[in-house]
C-alpha cells in the first residue's frame, strides 16, 4: 500500500475550481478510493457540518466492505470512524505542515472516548489501515520526530490496522480480537497477506494459520512452516 501526498500546488487551478469546499471530505475520498493524500491547506480544525458527509460515505464503504467478510461482520461504528478519520487527516497535514512545538501535538490529535470493540475496531480501520504508511513517510522526513511514538501509540491499541507495522507483540492485547468470530479470521488472514511470522506462531493465530495453508504451508509460507 502507497500513500502518495499531493500539495494543493501540484493540482491545476481547473481541477482547483471544481473541487468542493469540504476539504476534509474530498481528501478521505482520495485516501480511500485512490491511496492519495491531496491537502489543500494547513487546515487543523474540523467542523460538525464538514464532518457529517465523511461519516456517511464511510458508513456506504463500510458496507461495500462488510461483503466480503467471514460470517457475521458487527454492525458499521460511526464513532470510530470519525475519530480514525480525523487522526489521519490530521497526521497527513502536519507531514506537511508543521508549526506547532512538540508539546502541542498531543493536543492535536483527538482522542477516542469509547470502548474499543469489534465493531470500533473494523470501522477505524477504514482509514487507520493508511497510518503505518503515513508513519514511513514521517521516518523519511525525520525518524527523530516527536509525533512518530504518538502514533505508533495509536497502533498498539488499533493493530488490526498496524499488523504490517513493526509492533511489539508481546505488549498486544487480542482479547477483543478473540472475542468476535468474524475479526478473528479477518485478522487471520492479514497475518497471512503480509506473511508476519511472529503473529502467525502466536498461539492464538497459530492453528488458525495452520489450518488455512494446509498441507500447502511449505509451498505458500516457507518461514511458517520452518
Amino acid at each position: 500500500m502507497l500513500v502518495e501526498f499531493k500539495d494543493l500546488d501540484d493540482i491545476t487551478k481547473r481541477d482547483a475550481v471544481c473541487m468542493e469546499k469540504n476539504y476534509f471530505l474530498e481528501m478521505i475520498k482520495d485516501l480511500r478510493q485512490q491511496e492519495i493524500v491531496t491537502l489543500h491547506n494547513n487546515i487543523l480544525k474540523i467542523e460538525d457540518s464538514t464532518a457529517t458527509p465523511v461519516v456517511e460515505f464511510l458508513k456506504h464503504e463500510y458496507i461495500q466492505e462488510a461483503l466480503e467478510y467471514p460470517r457475521d461482520p458487527p454492525p458499521f461504528n460511526k464513532d470510530a470512524a470519525i475519530w480514525a478519520s480525523k487522526t489521519v487527516y490530521i497526521v497527513a497535514q502536519l507531514i506537511l505542515y508543521r508549526e506547532h512545538k512538540e508539546v502541542e501535538l498531543v493536543s492535536l490529535l483527538p482522542e477516542f472516548e469509547y470502548e474499543i470493540t469489534a465493531s470500533s475496531i473494523l470501522s477505524a480501520d477504514l482509514c487507520l489501515r493508511f497510518l503505518p504508511e503515513m508513519i514511513k513517510q514521517l521516518s523519511v522526513f525525520d525518524v527523530t520526530d516527536a509525533i512518530i511514538p504518538l502514533l505508533e501509540d495509536i497502533l498498539l491499541n488499533w493493530h488490526y490496522s498496524g499488523i504490517d507495522y513493526s509492533l511489539d507483540i508481546y505488549v498486544l492485547s487480542f482479547d477483543t480480537i478473540q472475542g468476535d468470530d468474524s475479526l478473528l479470521q479477518m485478522y487471520t488472514d492479514r497475518i497471512i497477506k503480509y506473511k508476519k511470522t511472529q503473529l502467525a506462531k502466536h498461539i492464538l493465530f497459530y492453528p488458525l494459520v495452520a489450518a488455512h495453508l494446509g498441507d500447502f504451508s511449505s509451498d505458500l509460507w516457507n518461514d511458517f512452516k520452518k
